[in-house]
């Protein structure tokens, strides 16, 4: 690694401090932009302690700038899977999907664990964005059945790498056998038709899984 890479993310500091204390908003971008630039172009020699500060660079100008220029950093790390690991979770988190999404779709800094996390906290836009990864293992995918919208299912159940355990398979035939019930029964109401007098239960004797996911989730 040259000496220059290896200064770089230490002379930022005296200018971060600078731009913190006296810039403007648009100079504080304009930080962010340069220093993700000069991540991003030399992320293959930093070492882990390099990528540690350069987070730290992060964490200070994400508290001073605008949702927009969080989203675009957002969209920049995403697909680098050495992006500063402190700086991808608090992206993860942020309550702006479009600071948020990108990196729960994309970066493989974020663990099952902090995937979990995630899930069972925060709203249908972040789970819907979990549920696009390329692998999703059953674990993850437990939390999405239990607390996801239809949308988030479908997305989930459309997935080719997703992972389901026994208990979430389970809840996903339970969820599709529920709302084929409630459709039928909603349409025997509009008909005039009493559904005590029809059998509205689905059998899985009846249909494959693929076709009670396909009308159940659209």
């Amino acid at each position: 690694m040259s000496s220059k890479s290896a200064s770089a993310p230490g002379n930022l500091l005296d200018e971060l401090q600078s731009t913190l204390a006296h810039g403007t908003v648009a100079r504080r971008v304009e930080t962010l932009r340069r220093v993700t630039d000069l991540f991003i172009n030399g992320v293959v020699d930093y070492s882990d302690e390099q990528i540690g500060l350069f987070g730290d660079v992060f964490q200070c100008l994400m508290d001073h700038i605008e949702t927009s220029a969080k989203s675009m950093l957002a969209n920049r790390l995403a697909p680098i899977d050495t992006a500063p690991p402190l700086t991808i979770r608090a992206l993860a988190f942020d309550d702006i999907i479009e600071v948020a999404g990108p990196v729960l779709s994309q970066s493989a800094r974020l663990d099952d664990k902090t995937l979990i996390e995630n899930a069972r906290s925060k709203s249908q836009a972040h789970l819907m964005a979990i549920s696009t990864r390329k692998v999703l293992s059953g674990a993850v995918t437990d939390v999405l059945v239990q607390r996801g919208n239809d949308e988030v299912i479908q997305s989930t159940v459309n997935n080719p790498g997703a992972e389901f355990t026994e208990r979430g398979f389970t809840r996903l035939v339970n969820r599709a056998e529920g709302a084929e019930r409630a459709r039928r029964v909603a349409s025997l109401t509009a008909i005039g038709t009493s559904p005590a007098c029809c059998g509205l239960a689905v059998s899985s004797r009846c249909r494959t899984m693929s076709d009670a996911f396909a009308s159940s989730f659209k």
